[in-house]
């Protein structure tokens, strides 16, 4: 999404509400298999400073990868942008383009869609999962195996 400048120096501020789309390029070598439309509202305004500011509301629903089962799960994610944009910020040079007075926000949008990624996810509470030769026990289950049963009888004795 490029903003037009010109209109920002008019207007002193530029609505947006809008549901922006990213191609399937943008995500393809990150952990996200599949990402909705995202809702982006807010304003972007000229601060005290003069300095451009992005004060943005940005929610939508991203397809990932169950850790556990590798099944697809949907998960929400909304946060606000509020930063300015200097000519002098390294991060914001690329998209400022001030030979054309215009301002893709994409990116930026991008980076910070990408930092709410979790680590891993599960939908899967206190999941008893087993296979072949395998099986995921609870933490909170305190089974004794059979073998050492004896030796924590002997421990047991040794405290009283």
């Amino acid at each position: 999404m490029i903003i037009d400048l010109n209109k920002l120096n008019i207007n002193g501020s530029i609505n947006i509400d809008e549901l922006l789309t990213y191609d399937i390029e943008c995500y393809k070598d990150t952990s996200i298999k599949e990402l909705k439309p995202v809702k982006v509202s807010g304003r972007i305004f000229y601060n005290i400073s003069d300095e451009i500011e992005l004060d943005l509301d940005v929610e939508g629903i991203m397809i990932l990868e169950d850790s556990i089962t590798l099944e697809p799960i949907e998960y929400p994610y909304s946060f606000n942008i509020n930063e300015p944009i200097t000519e002098s910020n390294e991060e914001i040079k690329d998209y400022y383009q001030n030979s054309k007075n215009t301002l893709d926000i994409m990116p930026i949008l991008w980076q910070n869609i990408v930092l709410e990624v979790p680590i891993s996810i599960t939908k899967e509470k206190d999941a008893h999962l087993s296979g072949e030769g395998w099986e995921l026990n609870n933490e909170e289950e305190n089974n004794i195996d059979p073998r050492l049963a004896e030796l924590s009888k002997l421990l047991d004795e040794g405290k009283e």
